[in-house]
């Protein structure tokens, strides 16, 4: 039985460190939105609850 080898091109360290890069940046990307969510969440739940201390003399 012969041993194959094979032999990676020689810019795919460069490749792999770019598609790590994009992989990252996604997923930075996808938290930021998803905290934004989380953020816009907890103001209105603040909001509904302030109003309904205000009209119902909660507090």
């Amino acid at each position: 039985m012969t041993k194959i080898s094979k032999r990676l091109p020689d810019d795919y360290a460069v490749f792999l460190v770019e598609v790590k890069e994009r992989v990252r940046s996604a997923q930075y990307e996808a938290l930021k939105v998803v905290n934004k969510e989380m953020i816009v969440l907890y103001w209105d739940i603040g909001k509904m609850i302030a109003e309904r201390q205000s009209r119902e003399g909660w507090g």
